[in-house]
């Protein structure tokens, strides 16, 4: 009981504090704080329970240890990240390494955390332990992946994700006729009749119908129950109550990622980082050379700098304009 109350008494605390950063980018407060320092604690100590208490299940365990190191340090490095916001540095501030932490760890940490919890328990570890190293994909992070792993796995999700493009480009298609301007309806018409024919609009034609994407009809908060569920499959995002807030703040983070890309050039990122931020923005970069995955994600940031956070649903339907009808796209699903 007293731990409980202790317990109660610190998520409090941190709940009542105040809470600087961006509307996307925010410090860690109350009891998502207080659940990522226990998470923090027991990944710290996780292999020196595991090796003295089932010393037999830790020679599988041993395949698992670089990863736990790494999502350790990340894990690490979010929290020190939080502070620093708590503190009151600017996301601007920020690095481009920094913010991909910041981004990815409560993925990993809702994905990994059961399975270690559950791996700790006696004898559980016997089955969970084999389970996952047999499954590594729907159990573990990329932490624990290896490099072709990695490639091997983004593939997999970018393919899933594939499957909604279309549903999404119908969904904008049939709001077209809704659109009371008639240049604006033309313009719009004219672009989806490129993607319809097999090609992609530039960026100057994308941010010349920016504004149907802040209010009626293509506005995050103004699209149908259908279009919201395709496009947060499209993004890999949950399809729970709360859609337009977690795609809104979706766009918010990549595009702050963007900016960040923007201030710090391309020279600090390795051909495994262009990699990602392709795979993570809707294009497939499987066999794309280095400065062809620059080139696309130049367009990317060009329309994410022009956007703001009223028009955040124009970087979140990109991947429609920017890379439906790419190639490495289509090998993927033809």
């Amino acid at each position: 009981m007293t731990k409980l109350i202790d317990a109660f008494v610190y998520i409090r605390s941190f709940s009542q504090r105040v809470t600087p950063g961006s509307r996307y980018v925010k410090p860690l407060t109350g009891v998502k704080e207080y659940l990522v320092q226990k998470c923090f604690a027991f990944v710290q100590g996780y292999e020196k329970i595991l090796e003295n208490k089932f010393p037999s299940a830790f020679k599988i365990y041993q395949v698992f240890s670089v990863g736990t190191k790494t999502l350790y340090t990340d894990i690490k490095e979010y929290i020190r990240i939080s502070s620093t916001l708590s503190a009151g540095k600017s996301v601007r501030d920020l690095e481009r390494k920094e913010l991909e932490v910041y981004f990815q760890v409560p993925k990993d940490l809702m994905k990994v955390a059961p399975v270690l919890l559950l791996a700790a328990l006696p004898f559980a570890n016997y089955v969970i332990l084999p389970v996952i190293y047999l499954f590594p994909r729907k159990c573990l992070s990329s932490h624990f992946w290896t490099l072709q792993q990695k490639v091997d796995f983004s593939v997999i999700i970018q393919k899933k994700k594939l499957t909604y493009y279309r549903p999404v480009f119908r969904n904008l298609q049939a709001r077209v006729e809704s659109i009371e301007n008639l240049i604006l309806r033309n313009q719009c018409q004219n672009l989806f009749y490129k993607i319809g024919s097999g090609t992609h609009p530039s960026t100057h034609e994308i941010l010349r119908i920016k504004k149907l994407f802040i209010e009626k009809p293509y506005g995050v908060f103004n699209l149908s129950a259908g279009h919201l569920h395709n496009l947060c499959r499209m993004h890999g995002i949950s399809t729970l109550p709360g859609k337009q807030w977690r795609l809104w703040k979706h766009a918010g983070f990549i595009r702050e990622m963007d900016l960040a890309i923007q201030r710090e050039g391309w020279q600090g990122m390795s051909h495994h980082d262009l990699r990602q931020a392709c795979f993570l923005r809707g294009l497939s970069p499987i066999g794309l050379s280095t400065e062809e995955m620059i080139a696309w994600l130049s367009q990317w940031i060009y329309v994410a700098q022009n956007c703001d956070s009223h028009s955040l649903s124009l970087l979140l339907h990109c991947p429609i304009f920017l890379s439906y009808n790419y190639s490495t796209n289509w090998v993927l699903i033809h």
